[in-house]
């Protein structure tokens, strides 16, 4: 079984409630897991065998770019469909940070994650 963890991969993207919001691009810090297996008999140096993560990320950066949800539990059910169907993840766990809403209020920290 193997584990792999994208953490606080930097995105903009236009993102909120209020059309305001939406307007200008602000800062996520998305990170993202996963689990999964590979059959010992498979060759693990063909990128075949095993998840590509550098597509995963790719794919991952321009889903959210390109985003029309307004909220980030929207995005990440989204995202989450997204990535299970076009490369065949199960169980994945997501968390995205409002980088600038986090200061606005204070705080290190404001994420949601599924």
């Amino acid at each position: 079984m193997f584990k792999v963890e994208i953490k606080n991969l930097s995105i903009y993207t236009n993102i909120g409630i209020t059309a305001k919001e939406r307007k200008l691009k602000q800062l996520l810090k998305v990170s993202l897991s996963f689990n999964y297996s590979v059959k010992n008999s498979l060759n693990l140096n063909n990128i075949k065998n095993v998840k590509d993560y550098s597509s995963i990320t790719k794919h991952l950066k321009e889903l959210i770019k390109n985003s029309k949800s307004h909220t980030l539990e929207d995005l990440i059910i989204k995202v989450s469909q997204s990535l299970e169907k076009k490369f065949k993840i199960k169980k994945i766990k997501i968390t995205i940070n409002k980088t600038a809403v986090a200061k606005r209020y204070g705080a290190e920290s404001l994420s949601v994650s599924n």
